[in-house]
């Protein structure tokens, strides 16, 4: 008798701890906070493939991207003429950005900075554009070259004003870069001995900031293609200003 009390005594123990457990079990727990995903695609750069990860927007983080927001140069009706003239049925939607640099031959060469498609190349792009006028006046297309950003042709910087005979036209503009971030960084990186004044953004690169690209005219009167870098804190420094190599695109 006094062992059958016993088990009943365990028996009803057991049942008490399981309801506890199964109370417990049904309690409601606080919802789970999920991070967002955010799409990256990481570009081998060695392989030339994509992974792609679970994402909700493509961040290319890899490459450089041509930007295309420039606001074209005041330029006289001589030189808007000379393009739309020259430029007709050589490509579409071409945006004239700026007279970079005229070299005084028999005759004279202007070299233009142009954004936009060939007959050929239907993607945009910049293109350094070579017009050759002779001594009655008459235009024709001497070269049409593209620019690749991170392959552009540099070469020495020479005296001022002496580009191998091309002369290098104006000054540039200050405040030119119409993207806002880029020319507030611009600004912070440009006070060195020689100043640069932007003609083009070229290109931009997403990194742990953000890298940036443009074509300028310098105060020693080179053509340079300056590379600069802004942090996340918004801090601003040069990478590189390398003089660009203008007969290489001359088509000469």
């Amino acid at each position: 008798m006094k062992n059958m009390k016993m088990r009943k005594m365990i028996t009803i123990a057991l049942a008490g701890t399981m309801t506890v457990a199964l109370l417990a079990g049904c309690k409601k727990q606080p919802d789970a906070i999920e991070a967002p995903v955010e799409e990256v695609i990481v570009t081998d750069n060695n392989a030339g493939s994509e992974v792609a990860a679970p994402q909700k927007e493509e961040v290319n983080l890899g490459g450089w991207e041509l930007f295309n927001g420039n606001s074209p140069a005041m330029m006289d009706e001589d030189d808007s003429t000379r393009i739309a003239v020259t430029l007709r049925g050589e490509g579409t939607d071409f945006d004239v950005l700026d007279l970079v640099a005229t070299q005084v031959v028999s005759g004279v060469n202007y070299m233009y900075l142009v954004y936009g498609t060939t007959a050929d190349n239907s993607t945009p792009g910049y293109y350094f554009v070579t017009i050759y006028e002779n001594t009655s006046k008459d235009d024709s297309l001497t070269a049409i070259t593209q620019i690749n950003p991170v392959e552009i042709q540099t070469a020495e910087p020479l005296g001022k004003g002496a580009t191998g005979a091309w002369a290098v036209k104006g000054s540039g503009k200050a405040g030119m870069l119409s993207d806002e971030n880029a020319q507030a960084s611009f600004d912070a990186i440009n006070t060195g001995d020689v100043i640069y004044n932007p003609i083009a953004l070229l290109a931009t690169q997403l990194v742990s900031g953000t890298n940036y690209k443009a074509i300028c005219r310098g105060s020693d009167e080179n053509l340079y293609v300056v590379t600069w870098y802004n942090d996340l804190q918004g801090n601003a420094s040069l990478t590189s200003a390398e003089c660009v190599n203008i007969g290489a695109y001359s088509g000469n």
